[in-house]
């Protein structure tokens, strides 16, 4: 006797398989159905579970993990996102989350990311502000013992892409935007306490992985002011672009130890700063602070060297770099400049700036 499968089976097995069991399979565990169609939605028509839609978004704010990605068969630093808030309007409605889902398996350390290609599209929109189209995304219950809209969230399906939206592309134009040309509803809202904790809120997760996450977000603002930390200075009120020598000083930590005779100088750096930016647009009640690299970035990336001057300079007013910094420092602070702050938040109150991009010249 032979116990051998014929091959008229095994066939038979596969195509019932992937006719039948695998979509259903899909169904249960990404939240798809196999009869309803995919079609565009706006984030307020999403409003129970299980439908799946494409939607055209900007990213608000994303939860960064800060494990390594751990494969069999390598690890690395590549950043994912754990989660992500998304907006096509103004209103309470039209912002949702995005989750990784678990079923995907796409995992850095312990904590379930997003894949990456999603990831690094969301990031760089996040960044950029660009506009995303989000397909074939499946709306699940974040809290499967409560109802309602503000217990959705949108998880990723096996055919979920994230692409770039550029003007030429017919998404991109919406209702509004049809009859108000002048009028942008993605455009960065004012950062208040009260906005600051609901974004905070769409991302909160009774994991203990959530510790495990980098949060960040990018708001539209221009800067107004720069105190420095440790000699609570004003860069407009002291208009220390005026002489390169203040401005050096103002900018640069040049800290020594006295030795009883002569000082040993330590090695300079750019000092940290709190950056107060436009109060119609980051409350005064949010406190951005800048670190020297961040600082470095507001002065054009010029080295630490180029910005120091010696103590035995008799003429320090025609300084090359500190001139031209000074320059766009008063520019920056006086002209209205439109910058796209990158910031990680610490908590409600305190955000860290990641990253600046001048948005016009």
């Amino acid at each position: 006797m032979s116990f051998e499968t014929s091959k008229d089976v095994v066939t038979e097995l596969a195509r019932y398989y992937c006719k039948y069991a695998r979509p259903r399979h899909l169904s249960n565990t990404l939240g798809l159905s196999t009869t309803q169609t995919c079609q565009r939605r706006r984030i307020r028509d999403i409003n129970t579970d299980n439908i799946v839609s494409h939607v055209l978004v900007k990213v608000l704010r994303c939860e960064r993990a800060k494990s390594l990605f751990i494969t069999p068969s390598k690890s690395s630093t590549e950043p994912r996102i754990t989660h992500a808030t998304l907006g096509d309007g103004q209103g309470n409605d039209d912002m949702i989350g995005i989750a990784a889902s678990v079923s995907l398996e796409r995992v850095a350390g312990s904590t379930p990311v997003l894949p990456k290609g999603i990831s690094t599209t969301l990031l760089q929109a996040m960044a950029e502000g660009k506009y995303v189209l989000l397909t074939n995304v499946s709306s699940q219950s974040v809290n499967p013992v409560a109802a309602g809209k503000e217990y959705l969230g949108l998880v990723p399906t096996v055919e979920t892409t994230a692409t770039f939206i550029t003007p030429e592309h017919p998404y991109y134009v919406l209702p509004e935007m049809s009859q108000r040309r002048d009028i942008d509803p993605y455009a960065s809202q004012p950062l208040t306490l009260e906005r600051a904790s609901q974004l905070l809120s769409l991302t909160q997760h009774d994991s203990p992985e959530k510790r495990d996450a980098q949060c960040i977000m990018a708001i539209e603002a221009p800067l107004k002011d720069i105190f420095v930390d440790g000699i609570s200075a004003s860069l407009v009120e002291g208009a220390y672009w005026e002489k390169p020598r203040a401005l050096s000083n103002f900018l640069i930590n040049r800290p020594s130890i006295s030795t009883g005779l002569d000082a040993i100088k330590l090695r300079p750096s750019y000092r940290s700063a709190t950056l107060l930016l436009d109060p119609k647009l980051v409350s005064r009640e949010i406190v951005v602070n800048a670190d020297s690299n961040a600082l470095k970035l507001l002065c054009m990336d010029v080295p630490i060297e180029d910005m120091i001057i010696e103590d035995n300079c008799i003429d320090a007013s025609t300084h090359p770099y500190l001139l031209h910094v000074g320059r766009v420092l008063k520019s920056l602070c006086e002209e209205e400049v439109r910058i796209r702050w990158v910031l990680e938040q610490e908590d409600e109150c305190h955000w860290f700036v990641i990253n600046a991009t001048l948005l016009e010249i």
